[in-house]
């Protein structure tokens, strides 16, 4: 009998700790609790040296916060203040310590113990990082103190008041602090590649670090993120190799499920940081493995040619939270975007990295901007230096979502002049530098004002974008008849023939233009029928998915209630009759009838899309039900696969006497069409 005491239990443990490697340490702890906060609206914060003393008159708030839906001061754009005390442990003094801002909206200055760390200029929706070492009191209390600026400027992205969205001030999205040892990394991209011809995978990770570092090791870990078996598909530890400050390695896989918007499969890729025996990082991401191109003007997604449909919406849109949205508002409003077919989508801003973890495992694609927007704006060197500081932020925070296909570099700008038209070539070559597999476009609204017969014509910018994307406001902003809006789309196509088209928005504003839902649905039938007509357009957004908050005219409200009335939802997410109307016209299938068949039984006539969306459907469920709201309590029956065009005769029990609600649904639960006959 061998007898171990609690002295050699000990001596055990310590041997095992000694001969294997310590435990990773990245801590990423939410500092989004007991901040003050103060409103500046004298603007004598910064002379009076506020970020040297506690904050005065201060009252405490929880992170995301802005000043602009409390009511006291809704209409201040100016300065407002923020300070957290925090503790830190001696032991952090060899740790590498970084401060994340979700966004603080738009111009910040950031102080630790009363000396500025970081000035944030003119970017207030990008996620940014700043590195605390050797900055901090260790073992001692310190004090974060935050100074933000909303006020409508001329060093900032978007430019003064060009934007039509809300203009929330603060810390508007949630802030953590991030430990680990050294050396830790800074990023890790990935770059995830889809071999059509087996469904292999291979994936190519860049690990940013401060400098070289030839010791180190990386272990690579994947595992099926949201897939039904979670299995560990790749494991390996590798020697990287050095480009610059990077450390760069590959795996490959022999089979993966490829990421679909009906399909959305995502791989979780962990990766630590081994410097000799001790794990000194640890840093994680998912990726999605699929094929978006564009050819002889057509969009492919693994292969298949497809047509895309969807819904843009505008974030800050709720006055109870603006841009402080809380992580429920976000997830949400992507249900609504998927309760209306929502495939395809824009941003005409950065939101939270949650709306893009939404995305990724919903199935929306994305083409990602920069907020640049409007003729106001001017294209010189203090716009161009922060855009293109925008766009580089942007692209680092965002590039391993597999959602996100583009990137966008403006909306509606100045793109028949000269020196607008050069920012925007410029920007659209810095997004191809930074990320040569995403495409690239600018939004235009400009495409109609001259055409390839003309012989002074010069080409939109719109045209040095990978494909097209028009703005398409006729019969309302556009004053033309509307029986011309075909012939000014077929003029756009005729004068960029090899470039993919899309509608990035349409719709109806209100109350700039009258007529309330009932206008809206004739809008949107009317508009969505001359798109399906042109067998060019590839694709359509409609804007918008509610009403949004905003300062640009709209509403007499003179609070955060003013707005634009543009939604098929309220701005509290409550449905309008516009919302089935749009969710129908943008199903991929169309039920058109139920008659009675054999003895017991319905025919349920089916036909594939050839409008717009338009893609194969695959795992689609139908539902027989007696009533809309209980559907999920009828019958069910999974559908065959469904081609564009195809016309299936699908048998169902006749359980109502001929009468029969008929509900589609998606793979990931969402409804795509429900219609009742009787």
């Amino acid at each position: 009998m061998i007898r171990i005491t609690k002295f050699g239990i000990i001596i055990m443990v310590m041997l095992l700790i000694k001969s294997n490697p310590l435990f990773a340490q990245r801590d990423t702890m939410a500092l989004n609790n007991d901040w003050q906060f103060t409103v500046d609206k004298k603007a004598e914060g910064l002379s009076a040296k506020w970020y040297q003393q506690l904050l005065p008159n201060a009252r405490t708030v929880s992170l995301p916060h802005t000043w602009n839906v409390e009511a006291e001061n809704q209409n201040h754009y100016g300065w407002g203040w923020y300070q957290k005390k925090m503790t830190v442990p001696a032991g952090w003094k060899n740790k590498n310590v970084v401060l994340q801002f979700g966004a603080i909206n738009h111009t910040s200055q950031i102080y630790i113990n009363g000396k500025l760390v970081d000035s944030n200029i003119g970017d207030g929706y990008n996620k940014f990082f700043i590195n605390l070492n050797g900055k901090l009191n260790y073992g001692k209390e310190n004090i974060i103190t935050v100074a933000c600026n909303n006020e409508y400027g001329k060093n900032k992205v978007p430019f003064g008041s060009s934007f039509d969205w809300p203009n929330d001030g603060g810390i508007i999205r949630k802030v953590a602090l991030i430990v680990s040892g050294r050396p830790s990394a800074k990023y890790l991209h990935a770059a995830p590649k889809l071999n059509l011809v087996d469904n292999s995978g291979n994936c190519i990770l860049k690990l940013g670090f401060d400098n070289p570092n030839q010791k180190i090791q990386l272990s690579i870990k994947v595992t099926e993120e949201n897939q039904p078996t979670h299995n560990i598909v790749y494991t390996a530890t590798v020697n990287p190799t050095w480009q610059n400050n990077e450390a760069v390695a590959t795996f490959m896989l022999t089979k993966v499920n490829p990421w679909h918007f009906d399909f959305p499969n995502l791989y979780r890729i962990d990766v630590t940081v081994l410097n000799g025996k001790n794990e000194t990082d640890k840093i994680s991401t998912n990726i999605g493995f699929r094929q978006i191109k564009m050819e002889d003007g057509k969009v492919y997604l693994n292969g298949e040619h497809i047509k895309l449909m969807g819904v843009e919406w505008t974030a800050g849109s709720n006055p109870d939270y603006g841009f402080a949205e809380p992580d429920s508002v976000i997830i949400a409003m992507g249900k609504l975007m998927k309760d209306v077919n929502c495939i395809f989508s824009r941003q005409h801003f950065q939101q939270d990295e949650l709306f893009y973890d939404f995305c990724d495992r919903n199935g929306i694609i994305v083409q990602q901007e920069v907020p640049l927007w409007g003729h106001e704006t001017p294209a010189n060197d203090t716009i161009r230096s922060i855009s293109m500081k925008q766009l580089e932020r942007m692209v680092s925070n965002f590039y391993n979502h597999p959602s996100i296909f583009s990137w966008g570099v403006g909306n509606e700008l100045r793109a028949r002049d000269a020196d607008m038209k050069r920012m925007i070539a410029d920007l659209l070559k810095r997004s191809r530098e930074l990320d040569p597999s995403r495409m690239t476009a600018y939004v235009s609204n400009t495409l109609t004002q001259g055409f390839y017969n003309n012989p002074k014509f010069i080409p939109d910018a719109g045209a040095d974008g990978d494909y097209l994307m028009m703005n398409e406001y006729g019969g309302s902003w556009w004053d033309i008849p509307t029986g011309k809006i075909n012939y000014y789309l077929d003029s756009v196509h005729l004068s960029y023939p090899t470039k993919p088209f899309f509608i990035s928005e349409f719709g109806l504003c209100e109350p700039n233009f009258k007529g309330g839902d009932e206008r809206r649905v004739e809008d949107l039938i009317y508009h969505m029928s001359i798109y399906e007509s042109k067998p060019y357009v590839e694709g359509a957004i409609y804007f918008d998915l509610t009403d949004y908050r905003t300062h640009y005219p709209g509403t007499s409200d003179t609070t955060k209630f003013r707005r634009r009335i543009h939604g098929i939802y309220d701005m509290y997410g409550n449905p309008k009759p516009s919302m089935k109307v749009l969710r129908e016209l943008s199903s991929p299938v169309e039920v058109q009838g139920v008659r009675k068949w054999k003895n017991g039984k319905l025919n349920v006539l089916i036909f594939g899309s050839i409008g717009l969306p338009q893609h194969t459907v695959s795992g689609y469920k139908i539902y027989v039900s007696d009533k809309e709201e209980n559907y999920l309590q009828g019958k069910s029956y999974d559908l065959p696969t469904i081609h564009p065009g195809e016309r299936i005769n699908f048998e169902v029990d006749d359980m109502y006497k001929g009468k029969a609600v008929i509900t589609v649904m998606r793979p990931a639960g969402y409804v795509v069409t429900q219609k009742i006959f009787e």
